[in-house]
């Protein structure tokens, strides 16, 4: 299966992308992850491609993506091409406004509302992901959290899951 993150730079892109990908490397799957960001650390677009599969792996970055989870307006129109005319998309549903089929919930007010922080945008969307998609189980994704995140910030990452999780569950 082959997932794009996109949005833009301090919403956490690149580390859903690490995360999810190890939580695939846990689950014994081989994992490709790799990340496209703009030189501006705050504001350009950010992406992290995932490539999860039982076999070998040979593309070195999304070519068809499955699905997209855009987080903001810059990062869909930066990733857009990329997703499958039948994938999945995604969104932040106040912060991207796509011209196709999409799923989706607010998920930085979402994150504000959990855990107090926007920050915590990318790991509402993860759960978000997981939930519609199962690939890969919510346990491997809390472990790649607790090696993943800034030490001390386990639990909010984790609460932020969660909520994602329920909320796609709906």
């Amino acid at each position: 299966m082959q997932i794009r993150f996109a949005g833009i730079g301090g919403q956490g892109v690149v580390l859903a992308g690490v995360i999810l990908g190890e939580a695939a490397a846990i689950e014994g799957l081989k994992v490709l992850q790799t990340q496209d960001y703009s030189s501006a650390s705050r504001g350009g677009h950010s992406i992290a491609d995932v490539i999860i599969s039982e076999g070998e792996i040979y593309d070195l970055m999304v070519t068809n993506a499955d699905v997209l989870v855009a987080l903001h307006q810059l990062g869909y129109e930066t990733a857009k091409s990329k997703l499958k005319p039948d994938g999945l998309l995604i969104i932040d549903t106040d912060l991207v406004r796509p011209d196709r089929d999409y799923i989706g919930a607010p998920f930085t007010r979402i994150a504000e509302e959990t855990t107090g922080l926007a920050l915590t945008v990318n790991m509402v969307a993860l759960g978000y992901l997981i939930a519609k998609t199962e690939v890969v189980k919510p346990e491997s994704v809390e472990k790649a959290i607790k090696r993943r995140v800034p030490r001390g910030t386990e639990d909010i990452n984790i609460r932020a899951f969660r909520k994602g999780l329920e909320v796609g569950s709906k």
